[in-house]
């Protein structure tokens, strides 16, 4: 026993002292000291190695201990000391053995050692790069030494001013090239045509003045490099030999299904005739290979079709009112709660011979059916192998089997002796009821579903309730044998609630259609089928195509139901005595009045920008050839140097009378806003109820180089709660990522927006929604939504003039 309790002491207190390391590992691990916290949980696993808490703890923080090791080698070898780094990695596979990333960093980093000190210590820029780094750098830089296809780049860019007459095309070409400065190469098997040709250009670009040679000498010509072009004739053989081929990739980003780019793809390909076009779904990509033109004219076109859908949030309200009253009045005669008269006779037999009972032959002969009088308390039995006749009560006798099935019945010899002593009747009770109730029932429910064009949305609020959908017989067992019926059963499950699905589609920015399916059911009932409880489901289910404008209320359904009904029961003949009636009858009387309402009201917060050059049409060449056309660029103009400053007169000369200065023209005011944008809320007049969604968009419109758009909106918090900041696509039309910095504060009314591009982003021209606010109607009244500190820049950190917009808000 002492050395028991000496054992059990020694682990008590090792226990304890494992206790200590482990709690104290965990305020390490708590900390991140990863080392620190692996060697307490080391120390406690040495005092109780069966511990499964102190190896879990041990197992999840050597991980982390490596792999901070690891992650401190790796930076080590991109600041090129890679000696050092190496020992950090093998620091991490001492921690962590099963450490796949430390193995496969030791062996790396060795192989990075065993290079330099065979080729020689690289570029500082290089020293940490592992081997495959090297080659994708490698393979970068000649990425980047590719050419584009090449432009002319002529000395003079001054416009062509050219009259000839009676010349070969050789001689023209050749003209024009002198006076831009570039060089021209005729192709060997050029051919002129058999006569000469008349030119007269007057102030014409470079490419204009070789485009209109070529058309008149139907010729085709070619830049070889910036100052050099190619000329031959322009057939279907020398395009193919001659005409230079590109290839680009353009990465879509608002493609959301492999059907948007795999259509995208296809009116790219119908409309640029290109041969060689490709698609990756996994990247959103569009793979191009064809002539310089055709790849402009299929970026021209991607741009043109790579928008954002319109996205609409519709607010669902639905409204429902049922009120039923229902009156019953009984009095009468009744039998069993039923009213009416009921009088059953039957058949009661004063000695009565019971059929179906069993006694038991205890001396091995069998078991014997034999009548039995219930006079005589009991039957014939046996008591220790004797039969006797067992007395009243049935003393030495044995009472009939328990559940055997007795029927009344008479012999034939008292057939004869039968009188009304042997019937019986049960006389009705008397009845007297009246109950009245009245119940009135409201619904409201007010969802809001947000919806990307032409793609449904769902909403489903309610439950989901099982009811029976088929049934079958197991192939064993007897039938009723203790099997339940849930087990030979089939469940579905029906959606019971406020059910939506609407796919929207919007129509120049403020207009909207709407295909709707909105269903509402509730459980009326449950009834019982083959001893299970079955749901009754009410449905009110409504289908529809609508097209209203944006902000409108639509209203659905106004469905008013009326249903009454009377049920009279009573005796017949007497029920219909008038006096009578209401003594020896009842009368129900239910009255059920419902009402339905479904408003639907749709808000655009997202629309594609349309700008004028997706609009614009184009040059694109002619049925058999692509060839785009392009305007002279705008070259920067030098600053003109200031006039020099009058001399000073000697102070020697005569005084000359002053002479009046003429006017000086007002000058333009000065450059504090470089230019100017509207901004505007959408509604202007808002309209909306206590605890509904007030929803209001700030615009921005006719905004050139907009840059940042930060300010303050401020509401009464007493009437608008701001829910929700969300920002449009305006200032991210090209989909780059913005700093969005929205801070509301509910108590003093306002929130401060901080929205602007990346820094290093160029500004952009831009209309559409800027930032759209969600607010909840707190309480009643008329307020002014206002903008404060409006402060817009372009992409200089210059203002843009800009007035604050208002909105009024009424809620009722």
């Amino acid at each position: 026993m002492l050395i028991l309790l000496l054992a059990a002491g020694a682990g008590i207190a090792a226990s304890r002292k494992g206790d200590k390391f482990y709690k104290d590992a965990r305020l390490l691990e708590a900390k991140k000291e990863w080392e620190q916290a692996l060697d307490l949980y080391e120390k406690a696993i040495l005092e109780d190695p069966i511990h499964i808490g102190y190896q879990m703890g041990a197992r999840r923080v050597r991980f982390q201990a490596s792999q901070l090791r690891v992650d401190a080698g790796q930076k080590l070898r991109q600041e090129g000391k890679l000696r050092e780094a190496l020992a950090e990695f093998q620091k991490a596979y001492a921690i962590d053995p099963a450490s796949a990333i430390a193995d496969q960093e030791v062996r790396r980093t060795l192989q990075m050692l065993q290079q330099q000190e065979q080729k020689g210590q690289p570029p500082e820029a290089e020293r940490g790069l592992t081997p495959a780094q090297q080659a994708r750098k490698q393979s970068e830089e000649r990425i980047g030494l590719m050419q584009e296809a090449p432009e002319l780049r002529p000395i003079s860019r001054q416009p062509i001013t050219l009259k000839m007459s009676n010349q070969p095309p050789r001689i023209l070409f050749e003209t024009i090239s002198k006076l831009a400065g570039i060089n021209v190469i005729f192709d060997s098997d050029f051919q002129a045509p058999g006569r000469n040709f008349f030119v007269d250009l007057n102030n014409a670009t470079l490419e204009q003045a070789l485009d209109y040679v070529a058309v008149q000498t139907r010729s085709y010509w070619k830049p070889l490099g910036t100052n050099t072009i190619f000329v031959t004739q322009d057939n279907v053989t020398k395009r193919r030999d001659f005409e230079d081929m590109v290839v680009k990739t353009f990465y879509l980003q608002n493609t959301t299904t492999v059907q948007e780019l795999q259509e995208i793809a296809t009116a790219v390909r119908a409309v640029t005739e290109v041969r060689r076009l490709f698609t990756y779904n996994g990247q959103n990509v569009v793979i191009i290979r064809g002539t310089v033109d055709q790849v402009a004219l299929a970026e021209k076109l991607i741009q043109d079709l790579d928008k954002p859908k319109s996205e609409v949030v519709i607010d669902v309200v639905v409204m429902e009112m049922s009120k039923t009253r229902s009156r019953e009045l009984a009095a009468g005669i009744a039998n069993g709660g039923v009213p009416g008269l009921n009088l059953p006779v039957q058949f009661t037999p004063r000695n009565p011979v019971l059929s179906g009972a069993q006694t038991t032959d205890t001396t091995g002969t069998g078991t014997v059916q034999q009548p039995i009088n219930p006079a005589l308390g009991g039957g014939f039995g046996g008591f220790g192998g004797f039969g006797g006749f067992g007395g009243v009560g049935g003393f030495g006798g044995f009472p009939a089997t328990s559940g055997a099935t007795q029927n009344p019945a008479i012999s034939l010899a008292r057939i004869g002796r039968i009188s009304t002593n042997d019937f019986s009747l049960t006389l009705p009770g008397a009845i007297f009821k009246a109950i009245m109730s009245d119940r009135e029932g409201r619904v409201l429910q007010s969802p809001q579903v947000r919806a990307v064009e032409m793609q449904k949305a769902s909403l489903r609020l309610g439950d989901k309730i099982p009811f029976a959908s088929g049934s079958f017989q197991p192939g064993f067992g007897a039938v009723g044998a203790g099997i339940s019926p849930l087990v030979s059963t089939q469940f579905q499950f029906a959606e019971v609630g406020v059910n939506v699905d609407i796919t929207p589609k919007v129509h120049g920015g403020d207009e909207v259609s709407l295909h709707v399916e909105l269903e509402l059911s509730t459980v009326r009932e449950r009834i019982d089928i083959g001893g299970l409880q079955q749901p009754v489901i009410g449905q009110r289910k409504i289908i529809h195509d609508i097209r209203m404008r944006e902000g409108e209320v639509n209203l659905l359904g106004g469905l008013q139901g009326l249903t009454e009904s009377r049920n009279v029961n009573g005796i017949p003949g007497i029920s219909s005595i008038p006096g009578l009636r209401r003594l020896f009858g009842s009368e129900s009387v239910e009255k059920i009045e419902t009402e339905l309402l479904i408003a639907l009201i749709p808000h655009v917060v997202r629309s594609p920008e349309i700008t004028p050059a997706n609009l614009r049409g184009i040059s694109a060449g002619n049925d058999q050839t692509v060839k785009l056309t392009y305007a002279p660029k705008e070259e920067a103009r030098p600053a003109t140097p200031p006039p020099p400053a009058a001399p000073k007169p000697p102070a020697s000369a005569a005084a000359v009378p002053e002479q009046p200065l003429p006017k000086a023209t007002p000058a333009a005011p000065a450059a504090s806003a470089v230019s100017s944008a509207q901004l505007v809320f959408q509604p202007t007049g808002a309209r909306g109820q206590v605890n509904g969604q007030v929803i209001l968009v700030l615009n921005v419109a006719q905004a050139t180089d907009l840059f940042a758009a930060p300010h303050r909106v401020l509401f009464d918090p007493k009437i608008l709660r701001l829910e929700e900041v969300i920002r449009g696509n305006s200032l991210a039309p090209d989909g780059q990522k913005l700093n969005f910095t929205p801070v509301v504060s509910q108590e003093r009314g306002e929130a401060s927006i901080e929205i602007s591009r990346l820094p290093g982003a160029s500004g952009v021209n831009t209309t559409g929604p800027l930032i759209l606010y969600r607010f909840t109607a707190i309480g009643k009244g008329t307020t002014q939504v206002t903008l404060a500190d409006l402060n817009l820049k372009n992409s200089a950190n210059q203002p843009i003039a800009a007035s604050a917009p208002s909105a009024a808000v009424t809620v009722e």
